[in-house]
């Protein structure tokens, strides 16, 4: 599956591939939250997982409901080899990308390659596949 294939490394090169200016036009989100966003890539980017983890639960607190932040969250932990976490954090993350939204659906597909990577991790094929699957099905709506 070449699409799913391209997903992992996006997800591999790209943690951090939504812009302030994506954060802004799709969740609204305000500027502290915007820098604390760019905090957690430079750290991200040092290789200070934790520190990025940490600067994302920041501003988790004041933008609880915004699904990028969870998005990025999940994938830091994805790289740290949390696999439980990631996957929760990837369906939170969905939790708030909802349908109505067209503009997130690429999140949403985004966030079922985190859950099979993470289940993988885990060594659970059923959810991998499971996973694999509602992320081909949103990717070809």
């Amino acid at each position: 599956m070449v699409w799913f294939r391209l997903s992992f490394i996006l997800l591999l090169f790209l943690p951090f591939s939504i812009t302030a200016n994506e954060l802004i036009k799709v969740a609204g989100s305000p500027e502290a939250v915007i820098q604390l966003l760019n905090e957690a890539k430079e750290q991200f980017e040092k290789n200070e997982s934790e520190n990025a983890a940490a600067i994302l639960e920041r501003a988790l607190r004041i933008d609880p409901h915004n699904p990028i932040l969870w998005h990025n969250l999940a994938g830091v932990r994805l790289q740290q080899e949390d696999w439980k976490r990631a996957a929760s954090l990837a369906q939170k993350s969905n939790s708030y990308a909802t349908e109505k939204n067209v503009k997130l659906s690429w999140l949403r597909v985004r966030n079922w390659v985190i859950v099979s990577l993470a289940c993988e991790g885990m060594g659970d094929a059923d959810c991998a596949n499971e996973a694999k699957k509602r992320a081909h099905i949103l990717a070809n709506q």
